[in-house]
């Protein structure tokens, strides 16, 4: 009986299920796209990543350049007049460096970069003004102010170093557009 009932079902089943029109086919959509659909970014500005790159740059050349020639120069060497004249010297050309990269630059693209370049160029003129009178007044004398003053002057020369503030937050970087350039900046990476 059991399978006298099953057999009934399945009869019932593939005539009902054989018995049926065929499917019809799944109708064709096209989408056409709409002329007001966003587009990809192209990347970022050009102008933008050249101008961080031009910033960081002259910042972060200055900083290697004056801790590339510290490392150079023997420990234990003693302080005079001409080894302070000297580095006097190469300090003032490192700060003028920076100066002369800065005031390179074309006006910023980012909404007050010009205000931090020109903190900058401040920043690294008094460092070199500071080195090349140090190495000035102790061409004309070797007394111990001229020697005080030029130790000073040394002093001058580290402050871009330690009143730098960290270029990124300074620029306000808050939109995605700079900081896909700020990424894009191969200078503003620490080597």
């Amino acid at each position: 009986m059991k399978t006298k009932l099953l057999l009934i079902a399945l009869t019932l089943f593939v005539t009902t299920a054989c018995s049926g029109e065929p499917p019809s086919a799944p109708a064709t959509v096209t989408v056409t796209p709409s002329s007001s659909a966003p587009k990809p970014p192209a990347g970022p500005d050009a102008k933008t990543v050249a101008w961080l790159d031009g910033v960081c740059g002259a910042v972060y050349g200055y900083m290697k350049a004056s801790s590339d020639y510290s490392t150079k120069q023997r420990s234990g060497t003693e302080v005079t007049r001409g080894t302070l004249k000297e580095e006097l010297g190469v300090r003032a050309g490192f700060a003028g460096k920076a100066v002369d990269d800065l005031a390179a630059l074309p006006p910023s693209p980012i909404p007050g970069g010009d205000t931090v370049r020109q903190s900058l160029v401040d920043r690294y003129t008094a460092a070199r003004d500071a080195a090349t009178a140090g190495k000035q007044r102790l061409e004309k004398s070797g007394n111990e102010a001229a020697m005080d003053a030029a130790i000073k002057a040394m002093d001058a020369t580290q402050k871009p170093i330690s009143e730098t503030p960290d270029l990124m937050p300074a620029l306000k970087m808050d939109t995605q557009e700079l900081l896909a350039a700020a990424a894009e900046a191969k200078k503003c990476k620490p080597a």
